[in-house]
């Protein structure tokens, strides 16, 4: 039957060829169960209640002994205020209006505690499992009067006690001075600041309710004390120390590291997927054409592997040659005729060990996820196969790259260290964490982790090569081989 010149009997065996010629590949149904594990994963995530950023504690030294408990006042009245939204949003979907108001005065005298056991008492087990963001900032009491002695805590030396458990002192904000105030934050996780987050909320907000009750009202006068009158610096105790009083201020110079590292974990993980992509399409080509038995003639098939490595790698960097001599270009130009601090902080950046491990990680990266396009193009033979069995690689990758923001907020989580000994997330976990100056050991112990899994990923991808090129049969030999090897059936 035609329509319009089209016949949709011929249209509907190409549309069926397609579609199937997609369905029938294991890539994916991979690829379309994949939301469904990861759903599961996330949900067993919230039943752990899992944190990405580590709990802080903090503690405010006020010499005044005017703004401490008011500021520790406004990190509850903020905490409170999230949680009473929450609590009062489940309310309102599961009880009477009537309820809900009871629920709001509860909450208000008896805090989140006396709101989980009056739900629990309208819906049996509903309170208990209502989830409230995780307290990832405890502000604590200083264990010592001045900024001298607190040091030792600050760099890790001491150990402070939290409801009998001895934590770290990851911050202290100074207040001290009558006029003018000075607020100095100390930290060496400068860049997770949340004590001189509040003071800043605090003293704007303390500025701007003076002016306003001073009457003569202007525009600028009300965004000048918007603005606050009160300096705030940011300090770490574990630089040097000299003579000099601002040897400890946190400048362009401390915090150009970690943007270089975040960068250069990008490059990182750009080169790999580009890198990795084209090993892929060309194996395929290659496969598709007839041109590796021809090869294989002559040539084996770990050469040919390692050949594909190695060139596709010399083609990467020459395709990102322009952009790698704009980068050192630009780098140098910062250093020689910018500002003296920012050039001075690349020069920190990019020192001998932040070089070596990049260069490390570059190529274990590379040849440990170019395995497995390697692998994937010889197991494939379709472009349909190729997309839909890659489909769970890119994922992988793709998900393994959301580690490197924590290396500029929370460059002390558990997780990122964690990430740097799982071989698919090593590369750019342990790349981010460069800035901290992590230990040697870790480092190479990290590396190593890729480098046995490399060596295992290219010895199993030397075995799909194998079934996949020589045996000319791709999934379906794999299918054959696990029934017959593994489960020990007759085929």
């Amino acid at each position: 039957m035609d329509v319009f010149g089209i016949n949709l009997r011929r249209t509907y065996l190409i549309a069926r060829r397609d579609y199937l010629g997609y369905v029938k590949t294991w890539g994916f149904w991979i690829s379309f169960f994949l939301p469904v594990v990861f759903a599961i994963l996330g949900f067993f995530a919230t039943t752990l209640d899992l944190n990405l950023q580590p709990t802080r504690y903090e503690a405010i030294l006020d010499e005044t002994g005017q703004h401490a408990v008011k500021m520790q006042a406004m990190a509850k009245k903020s905490s409170d205020e999230v949680n009473r939204a929450i609590v009062l949003k489940l309310g309102e979907s599961v009880l009477s209006d009537s309820d809900t108001k009871a629920l709001e005065t509860v909450f208000d005298t008896e805090g989140i505690e006396g709101a989980r056991n009056y739900i629990d008492n309208k819906i049996p087990g509903l309170g208990k499992r209502l989830k409230v963001p995780a307290e990832t900032t405890r502000y604590i009491t200083p264990p010592a009067d001045t900024i001298e002695a607190l040091q030792p805590y600050l760099r890790g030396e001491k150990m402070v006690e939290y409801q009998g458990e001895k934590v770290r002192l990851n911050g202290v904000l100074h207040i001290y001075g009558d006029v003018p105030l000075y607020v100095n934050y100390w930290s060496e996780n400068f860049n997770n600041a949340p004590a001189r987050t509040l003071a800043s909320k605090y003293f704007s907000e303390t500025a701007t309710k003076a002016y306003l009750n001073s009457g003569g009202l202007t525009q600028a006068g009300l965004m000048a004390a918007k603005t606050g009158s009160v300096e705030l610096s940011t300090l770490d105790p574990s630089k040097a120390q000299s003579d000099e009083t601002d040897t400890q201020v946190v400048t362009q110079r401390d915090r150009a590291p970690y943007f270089v590292a975040i960068g250069l974990a990008l490059v990182l993980w750009f080169t790999i997927f580009s890198g990795s992509y084209m090993l892929l399409t060309s194996m395929l080509e290659e496969k598709l054409n007839k041109l590796l038995e021809m090869m294989l003639a002559s040539t084996r098939f770990a050469e040919i592997m390692c050949g594909k490595l190695v060139g596709v790698a010399i083609l990467t960097v020459t395709a990102m040659l322009p952009y790698i001599i704009l980068g050192v270009l630009s780098v140098l130009v910062v250093i020689k005729f910018g500002d003296p601090e920012l050039g001075a902080g690349l020069q920190d950046a990019f020192n001998a060990k932040m070089l070596i491990f990049f260069f490390v990680f570059l190529i274990l990266g590379y040849v440990f996820y170019g395995a497995f396009f390697i692998a994937m193009g010889a197991m494939a033979n379709s472009m349909q196969d190729a997309q839909t069995l890659t489909t769970p690689i890119m994922l992988v990758l793709s998900a393994c790259v959301l580690v490197v923001p924590l290396g500029l907020d929370s460059p002390d989580s558990p997780i990122l260290v964690w990430a740097s000994w799982f071989p698919l997330s090593a590369p750019f976990a342990s790349i981010v964490r460069l800035p901290t100056d992590p230990p040697l050991w870790e480092l190479v112990g990290s590396a190593l982790s890729v480098l046995i899994s490399s060596v295992i990923i290219v010895w199993v991808a030397g075995r799909l090569f194998r079934y996949g090129v020589l045996s000319g049969s791709g999934v379906k030999g794999i299918k054959v081989w696990f029934s017959r090897v593994i489960l020990r059936r007759k085929v």
